[in-house]
């Protein structure tokens, strides 16, 4: 069943189904049933081969955690709404989630489930790379490589943000960035050929990142370049050289680089130092520091509960008016994961989410330190995983929950990597239900 817990990671992560419904036209259930395959390999491994369910900590906390956004959802002002939000946490969350740690057990099933996801990672950069040499607008490749906004560099040479599968820049750049670390860390574990398949795709993958033009996945690879030489996956001169490679990349591209350097700027404007302070920020900067103040202020007057998962949107312009910045008319979103889930759930539903968090870094830094001299090959990944919940929890500062089964496929697979015994007699005992049902089934047919 390996092949068929991998094949499903690969589309998933390719966005595949979403593509054959949003670009192509495709029924609704085919897009949902492709995830739900994993449900396959899972009743495999329970009825045809007796073992148990799982439950590890990390996904009863978020359970746990879902069961305080539902109570979020009950007390706003419009909790269907709320919990239409709060279906698609538990849909692609939490369920996506617990298929991946059952699918997923053994060395080979979790080496190749991170092969899947860094395979998909690769022909997304392979498509960005060909649309660079092609022409963005003249291939599309079937949905596959969409575009997004115009940029300009000083010399007003203008080209196309790609945004792949996705549709959307920033998040294209986030789900591409937290892929570098794991097929770098594979990669630099792994003594035999298929050494230069991961580090090549680890290429690809950063070319596919670079064509997004996002300034918040550039700073959320720098942050974790020290935690990557702290846990030994990386040298220094190995961080030298791939740093002397990033800047030429960026004298390569000078729209990137404009908009990197624009990052200070943005900081000393913040800051109050430069000259007519955020007023001379870009359109871009200035609309989302408009958004995070208005969850911030909705946050305040919501501190306990939230307003309701899903409804920070709706306050945004009521919000928005007082503050000030640069306010745009409709719904906006909080451009800030953190900020949005203290708008929506309160400091009860924010804190969940943190404990979850912080309980899966602390399972896959314990997983980390067991492999490092028992399996050079898991440590690797495990390192990779770190670093890339790293990666994906910083760029959060800069984006909300949209397209949040990443986040939970990332999730998903380091509680894989370093599941831990949640609650043995309840697994037990719906493992032994789950037999007997089928049992029975079986007997009356």
């Amino acid at each position: 069943m390996i092949w068929l817990s991998t094949a499903v990671l690969f589309l998933v992560y390719l966005n595949a189904p979403a593509v054959a419904v949003r670009v192509h036209g495709a029924p609704f259930a085919l897009g949902a049933l492709v995830p739900l395959a994993l449900v396959v390999p899972v009743a495999w491994r329970v009825l045809v081969r007796g073992e148990e369910l799982r439950f590890p900590n990390v996904l009863l906390a978020t359970a746990l955690m879902l069961a305080l956004h539902g109570l979020s959802a009950v007390f706003s002002v419009r909790p269907m709404e709320s919990m239409d939000a709060l279906e698609a946490w538990l849909v692609e969350g939490l369920v996506l989630a617990w298929l991946i740690a059952n699918a997923v057990r053994t060395r080979a099933e979790v080496m190749a489930a991170a092969g899947a996801l860094v395979a998909a990672g690769a022909v997304m950069g392979a498509i960005a790379l060909a649309q660079q040499v092609l022409g963005p607008v003249e291939h599309p490749f079937f949905g596959f490589g969409q575009l997004d906004s115009e940029i300009s560099d000083a010399a007003g040479r203008v080209t196309r943000r790609l945004a792949g599968p996705i549709g959307e820049t920033n998040r294209f750049a986030q789900i591409m960035a937290v892929l570098i670390p794991i097929a770098v860390g594979c990669g630099l574990a792994t003594r035999d050929r298929t050494r230069w398949l991961w580090l090549g795709a680890a290429g690809l993958v950063s070319l596919g990142m670079l064509f997004a033009f996002s300034r918040g996945a550039i700073v959320a690879l720098a942050l974790v370049v020290p935690f990557a030489v702290a846990f030994r996956l990386v040298r220094m001169r190995q961080v030298v050289v791939a740093g002397v490679l990033g800047v030429l990349l960026l004298f390569a591209m000078p729209h990137y680089a404009q908009r990197v350097a624009s990052l200070g700027e943005i900081a000393l404007q913040a800051l109050g130092v430069a000259p007519g302070g955020l007023r001379n920020a870009d359109g871009a900067a200035r609309g989302r520091l408009t958004e995070m103040k208005s969850a911030g202020l909705l946050f305040l007057d919501h501190p306990l509960l939230g307003a309701g998962p899903g409804l920070a949107p709706l306050y945004y312009e009521q919000y928005a008016g007082v503050v000030g910045g640069k306010v745009r008319t409709g719904t906006r979103r909080s451009h800030n994961l953190y900020l949005q889930l203290a708008a929506e759930t309160g400091v009860v539903g924010l804190g969940a989410f943190l404990f979850c968090v912080g309980l899966a870094f602390q399972q896959i830094d314990r997983a980390r330190r067991r492999f490092e001299r028992g399996d050079r090959g898991l440590w690797g990944l495990a390192c990779g995983l770190e670093l890339a919940l790293m990666i994906s929890l910083t760029t959060s500062l800069f984006l909300h929950a949209a397209y949040i089964r990443y986040f939970w496929i990332l999730m998903g697979l380091v509680v894989a990597t370093s599941v831990q015994p949640g609650v043995p007699a309840l697994a037990a005992f719906l493992s032994r239900m789950l037999r007997e049902t089928a049992q029975r089934i079986r007997a009356d047919a």
